[in-house]
């Protein structure tokens, strides 16, 4: 009687502590479908069990080798909360700070520009202080509308004239380093988390820097960032899209969507859905699991903070201290911490955090079946037709990796083509052709819907044949689209080595 009642008071105490924990997980009514697809269903799981282990309605399927119910799921979130997969703490989704605010510039000419104007403002502030002697930023390059351009400026005035979005990848680390040869003693960086985090890397592993980096004090302003477009192809799709680059005002990104105007106080002339753009953009923000600059002294961005001002992040004591001046000498209204909305910045910080999870490596091969017609397939290929043999050979600049096999038993050349330019090629057009001195024959073209980035795609090119024979000689490879015309042209010989 003893040792029932004493489980059961075992029990009771079991279901109080997880009724409290209970309260301080992030519950969602689809918490264990959560698990299952993000977790499970993706190849990520360790088998290490903590999701049955802590869930009173878990137990695990050691034949299946992943958790299963046993009741019925209350939307508690401990099995999510708890996988040591899942990325759910705050320091993990933002990094750690000392302070939060949301702020907005107090200063005149600032005032409409972009979200808040913080950035600016805190530019502002530093040189009228005398706390630096140049920042470093990105500008709109004046002699290619929209491109980006680091630049050194030295003034307030400048620094105003720089300010605005520009949601392209800039070479500022350069520009640093410029400033530093130039004898700058303080400088204050601004800059995307890629950025920040190779000028972090510079100062704690600073093999080779000890020259620049003992000469000047630099301080981090790091960018809010999601995503960095590809102007080369961003800008193109635009101009097609009857949008005039010189008259852009601003863009900006606001609400899951891409806004372009050409007056600044109305509404965006164009505007796009992010996911509608996921083909610009830049391959390398797929791997990136940085939304708030987390090694900046200042992180700035305009997630939680609502329209026309920006929340900030305080990470460094330094950083704080800039932040509290400014505002106490009128350069920003600063509101406290609890203005801002975390939980907007915790959800799109984890879905950056969890694009670690989500590196896929694409291979596709074109298999020609000549008794199968597929409708609109995303590949054809066919031998060229009214072409003659007297089209010139033509060289052009390279843009994709190509490797070549000759296969014998098929009597083909397979060649494997990968995209290498950084974001989606489209209705990519590949030919192939022998070459008899400065001519074609036996001219086969392979036209490609989209080639995504480091997509990889393989083509068999029938090679000519005499007597039964293998003719091999040269051939000559080329690749164009609409959008930039010719991307790739180079002749091979094949004849085999004696």
């Amino acid at each position: 009687m003893t040792e029932n009642k004493t489980t059961e008071e075992a029990g009771k105490k079991y279901e109080y502590s997880f009724d409290y924990i209970q309260k301080k997980l992030e519950g969602k009514r689809d918490s264990y479908g959560m698990l299952m697809k993000e977790i499970v269903r993706s190849g990520i799981c360790t088998e290490c069990g903590t999701c049955a282990a802590v869930c009173p309605v878990l137990e695990w399927d050691h034949l299946a080798g992943q958790p299963k119910l046993t009741g019925k799921c209350t939307g508690c979130g401990i099995c999510y909360n708890q996988c040591p997969r899942t990325i759910t703490d705050p320091l993990q989704l933002i990094g750690e700070f000392k302070s939060g605010y949301v702020a907005n510039t107090n200063i005149p000419e600032v005032i409409g520009g972009q979200d808040g104007g913080t950035v600016t403002s805190i530019l502002c502030y530093l040189f009228d202080e005398h706390l630096i002697d140049a920042a470093i930023v990105t500008m709109k390059n004046p002699n290619n509308p929209w491109h980006p351009v680091a630049q050194i400026v030295s003034s307030k005035d400048d620094a105003i004239k720089a300010a605005g979005s520009i949601y392209c990848h800039s070479q500022t680390v350069d520009a640093l380093m410029e400033a530093v040869r130039e004898d700058y003693r303080s400088i204050a960086f601004v800059g995307t988390p890629c950025n920040i985090d190779a000028v972090n890397k510079m100062f704690n592993s600073p093999a080779g820097m000890l020259k620049y980096f003992m000469r000047a004090n630099i301080l981090t302003i790091g960018l809010f960032c999601m995503d960095s477009f590809a102007p080369e192809a961003l800008y193109p799709y635009f101009k097609k899209d009857g949008i005039d680059l010189e008259k852009v005002k601003k863009m900006d990104i606001n609400k899951g969507k891409f806004h372009i105007y050409y007056d600044e106080d109305d509404d965006p002339v164009k505007s796009y859905t992010i996911k509608s753009l996921d083909k610009f953009k830049s391959s390398s923000c797929n791997f990136c699991t940085d939304l708030t600059a987390e090694n900046a002294d200042i992180s700035i961005g305009s997630v939680g903070s609502g329209a026309n001002k920006n929340t900030v992040f305080a990470r460094t004591g330094i950083g704080a201290e800039i932040l509290e001046d400014a505002g106490k000498k009128g350069y920003l209204t600063i509101e406290p911490f609890d203005a801002i909305n975390l939980n907007a910045v915790f959800f799109l910080a984890k879905l950056k955090k969890v694009t670690q999870y989500n590196i896929q490596k694409r291979k596709v091969f074109i298999v020609r079946d000549t008794d199968q017609e597929e409708e609109e397939p995303r590949i054809e290929s066919a031998k060229e037709e009214g072409m003659g043999d007297m089209r010139p050979i033509i060289d052009s600049r390279r843009a994709l990796s190509l490797k070549k096999d000759v296969n014998e038993a098929n009597k083909t050349l397979d060649i494997s083509i990968t995209n290498t330019i950084g974001f989606i090629l489209e209705d990519l057009k590949i030919r192939v052709a022998s070459v008899d001195d400065v001519f074609e024959k036996n001219v086969w073209v392979t036209k490609i819907k989209e080639l995504f980035p480091y997509e990889n795609v393989e083509i068999e090119y029938p090679l000519e044949q005499e007597d039964g024979e293998l003719k091999l000689g040269k051939v000559l490879i080329e690749a164009s689209t609409e959008s930039f015309g010719k991307i790739y042209s180079k002749s091979y010989d094949l004849t085999p080595k004696k």
